[in-house]
Parts: structure tokens; sequence; C-alpha cells
């Protein structure tokens, strides 16, 4: 690999941290009866200095909610997952929070996307249930929006 393309941002490893499903339904196909809602939200939980302060070290922590519904069925997921990334201290600690909020979240949530396929594929006879793409800068500039309306408001 090319050095001159490689991130300083490195994704060091995941864990679930939590995996509740609750399946009412046997078979799940995909039609426009059955309604889909997500909620995804995120905690950075720990920025450090380590590597006798060379490096940043971060633990974010995603949750997603999946609710599937049809009728009275219902096909819940909720899981949470933590990452660990890492940067070299030379980025800052403001940059080094921002690229855990972005590329943290792209990460966690496309590992979290590949594992709710499977396991829903394998809790079904038929079907399984597909996170859509998820547009994580959006999502960060509304957080972003959203902080800065309350420290507005706190002043």
């Amino acid at each position: 690999m090319n050095n001159n393309y490689m991130s300083a941002f490195q994704y060091i490893g995941s864990r679930i941290t939590s995996l509740k499903i609750k399946n009412d339904f046997v078979d799940l196909f995909d039609s426009n009866e059955v309604k889909k809602s997500i909620d995804v939200s995120h905690e950075i939980l720990s920025i450090e200095k380590v590597n006798e302060g060379k490096s940043l070290l971060g633990i974010i922590n995603l949750n997603i909610k999946v609710n599937t519904k049809k009728d009275k069925q219902k096909y819940n997921i909720s899981m949470s997952i933590e990452g660990c990334f890492t940067a070299p201290d030379e980025i800052g600690e403001e940059l080094f929070k921002k690229m855990l909020q972005i590329n943290g979240i792209t990460s966690l949530y496309s590992i979290a996307r590949g594992f709710i396929q499977s396991t829903t594929s394998q809790t079904l006879m038929t079907g399984n249930v597909l996170l859509p793409m998820f547009n994580v800068a959006q999502y960060s500039r509304d957080l972003n929006e959203q902080n800065e309306e309350e420290q507005a408001e706190d002043e």
C-alpha cells in the first residue's frame, strides 16, 4: 500500500457490548406492509494519550435500534458496538474527536450493518434486516448544530 494514501486515523478493533433481539416473525418479506424505523446514537467514551504521549487512543460507542412492524408482529433489534481508534498526537484532540465522530461511526456502522444482516438472516425462515446506508457527515453536522444551539441557550 502506498503510504501517501494511508490515513493517520486507524481502527484498532471493536466489540459488541450488547445485543437484544425480539422476534414475532417467521418470514420477513420486503413489502410495503412492513414498517421499519432505525435510531442511531453514539457516545465518545474516552480519549487519552498513549505511547508516551505520541498517540491518541479513542473509544466510541455506537447504539443502533431497529424496529420492524407488520400488523401485530414485531422484530426489534438493539445493538451497541464499541470501537477503538488511534492517531498520532500531532493531529490534536479536536480533530481526533471529529474523526471519531465521522470515521469511527462510519466504520462501526458498517460492521454493525453486516452483523445485523447476517444475524437476522439466521433468525428468520426467510428474509433479513438490511440497514440502509447512513449519512454520517449529515448526522455529524446536525449534532454539531444542536450542540451549538444548546450552548447558546446556556449562555
